[in-house]
């Protein structure tokens, strides 16, 4: 014999787990989810200047056509070596 939950059980659960769903969608909405906004335009590409993705032109060939027409200059070398460590003066690099 199997024993099944009363009505008014089910019901509340039904009730509880609506109310969850409806409070983590309506979390994620106004961007204070788990990430956090990416930030305004400048800071979007003061992040991707720092953190280039594409091929550096003194180490691997060139190819002009793998980078966006934004970003056809990478930094120089010299440059980047700076940026961590005038960025975090601690490390003491």
């Amino acid at each position: 014999m199997q024993h099944t939950p009363p009505p008014h059980a089910l019901l509340k659960f039904t009730a509880v787990l609506s109310i969850s769903a409806v409070v983590i969608s309506l979390a994620g909405c106004r961007g204070q989810g788990i990430l956090p906004p990416a930030g305004t335009m400048n800071q979007q590409q003061a992040n991707a200047i720092v953190h280039d993705p594409y091929c550096q032109n003194d180490i691997a060939p060139y190819e002009a056509a793998s980078r966006p027409r934004d970003y056809q200059e990478p930094l120089p070398e010299p440059v980047r070596n700076r940026l961590i460590p005038d960025a975090m003066p601690w490390l003491g690099r």
